[in-house]
């Protein structure tokens, strides 16, 4: 005898939908909070921004009855042009925005703006490649003189010790957990990191974001840098912008940024390879 199954009395069965929504995941976007700014000359209306550098002088032996030796440097500039303009943009139609019971227009508003954070934030990413000096292995765990090679440069470049960062992908952490120097009260602010919590890892800050850049396919570039090293000028900050369109019966918005990055000190930075 056939019974009667959810099959067969499907169209009397009630769907809900959860007010509730899962949204994509993101990685962690640290990078912009961690270099040079340069907006408010960006915000000027220039398409590019000139920062000069300055040489240092040297201190001369005065000999006597022999006039002093006048140094004259020849500066030199670094630009930084302002040629990034990112932009995400959707168009929400009326009957999906009567119909839903989601509010559309802000998850996706959300989304928009997550979308041009992350583009920031990878601009500034793909600079560590750009730096001369290195550090590690290709796809080999990071190891404690690795840590430590990675700082002694800084530390032969005169780099202050202030405002460097660590930036390791999140899928070092299991390696980074494995050294002593991480774990131990003796190295890490003065608490140990029982949890895996980011602290200091030999006094300088350490962060972990997932958006930094892949080369070669599994190659990982961690970044080891100082604010000096690296600049971002923001000329327009994020916006969004809204408007109805009677010609698509749908409200259109566009999410959009203009800036510029640049590596500006190369010995203030190093590219952790693992």
């Amino acid at each position: 005898m056939p019974n009667i199954t959810n099959t067969t009395a499907d169209v009397f069965l009630a769907e809900v939908f959860s007010k509730e929504v899962i949204r994509e995941t993101n990685p962690k976007l640290v990078l912009a909070k961690l270099v040079k700014r340069f907006d408010d000359e960006a915000r000027e209306g220039n398409d590019s921004i000139s920062v000069p550098t300055l040489t240092n002088f040297i201190a001369n032996d005065k000999v006597s009855n022999v006039p002093v030796s006048f140094q004259a440097n020849t500066e030199t500039s670094i630009l930084i042009n302002i040629d990034q303009h990112k932009e995400t943009s959707f168009l929400l139609e009326d009957i999906t925005e009567l119909q839903s019971k989601q509010d559309l227009m802000a998850h996706y508003t959300d989304a928009a703006s997550t979308a041009i954070a992350r583009a920031i934030d990878s601009s500034l990413a793909a600079l560590a490649t750009g730096f001369s000096q290195a550090t590690g292995v290709y796809n080999t765990a990071i190891t404690t003189d690795v840590v430590l090679e990675s700082i002694e440069l800084l530390d032969l470049a005169d780099c202050p010790e202030d405002d460097r960062a660590f930036v390791f992908r999140s899928d070092v952490k299991r390696d980074l957990l494995d050294l002593n120097a991480y774990t131990s009260s003796d190295f890490v602010g003065g608490r140990p990191t029982e949890t895996g919590t980011i602290g200091k890892l030999y006094g300088v800050d350490t962060y972990m974001s997932n958006n930094l850049v892949f080369t070669g396919g599994t190659n990982r570039n961690n970044m080891l840098f100082h604010k000096d090293a690296l600049a971002l000028a923001m000329a327009q900050q994020p916006r969004a912008q809204a408007e109805y369109s009677v010609a698509q019966l749908g409200h259109q918005l566009v999410v959009d940024t203009i800036y510029g990055v640049r590596e500006m000190r190369d010995t203030f930075g190093v590219l952790v390879r693992t």
